[in-house]
């Protein structure tokens, strides 16, 4: 068996070099040179087309890194580019997330220089959590940065404050007046009054509020614009407290 294996083996050895000595046939020449014909064709496509491309992102911005050379197989968009509109990102915890909105607007302060806001807006906010490793869920929201004339720098750090609601004219009081009792979700402040022998007296009253923020708090119904009020507890001597609070943004 072996033998008969050996012996084929040295048969199609021969012919392999029969054919080699013996040249390609006719036919299989013009198979060849019609293959040559049409990669000469494609070539020239190729190079006519180059000459004539150009490359253009469909957005304003520098390049920051090229990371080919001529020559190499193009592999997908590995080239990094900066856009000239600057975007921030921001984690928000999933129980403020409720309230930001694609087109909200914000205000951004970069750690260089903390005094100089920049206006901002949501442009995208993620379907999908990001959980740390402490179990905070958060989600990423991306800023963008509207015109300043402060050259900002990749990668910079910034600070935030996105604007969820936003009223006019309407009156605001120092939350140092405001009384909460907030197992039954009311809303008290301490109205100053002079009585007839010119002594201050301050009487308990109700108010709903609406927006509030760190330092002040919109009242809605209640009180009217002028009201004096007590700003802190009635054991503090009342002529220390009296200044009216008029309406404001």
């Amino acid at each position: 068996a072996q033998i008969a294996s050996a012996e084929a083996g040295l048969a199609q050895a021969q012919a392999s070099l029969d054919n080699l000595l013996a040249g390609p046939s006719e036919e299989e020449l013009a198979v060849a040179a019609a293959q040559l014909a049409q990669a000469e064709i494609t070539l020239a496509d190729a190079e006519a087309a180059l000459a004539d491309a150009a490359i253009r992102a469909p957005f304003a911005g520098i390049v920051t890194a090229v990371n080919f050379v001529e020559g190499e197989m193009a592999t997908g968009p590995i080239v990094t580019l900066m856009a000239a509109e600057f975007a921030v990102r921001l984690n928000v915890d999933e129980i403020d997330i409720g309230m930001v909105a694609v087109g909200q607007p914000a205000s951004v302060t970069l750690e260089t220089w903390p005094e100089q806001a920049i206006t901002a807006a949501v442009v995208e906010i993620a379907p999908r959590a990001t959980i740390s490793g402490n179990g905070l869920v958060t989600y990423e929201v991306w800023l963008q940065l509207g015109a300043t004339e402060l050259p900002v720098r990749a990668g910079m750090t910034a600070n935030a404050e996105m604007i969820t609601a936003n009223r006019d004219d309407v009156l605001l009081v120092p939350n140092g007046a405001i009384r909460a009792d907030r197992e039954n979700g009311r809303y008290f402040v301490n109205l100053a009054s002079e009585a007839a022998d010119g002594s201050t007296t301050f009487t308990e009253v109700e108010v709903t509020i609406g927006l509030r923020d760190n330092d002040f708090t919109q009242i809605t119904s209640g009180i009217s614009a002028g009201d004096e009020l007590l700003i802190g507890e009635l054991t503090v001597p009342e002529q220390q407290f009296r200044g009216p609070f008029g309406g404001g943004n």
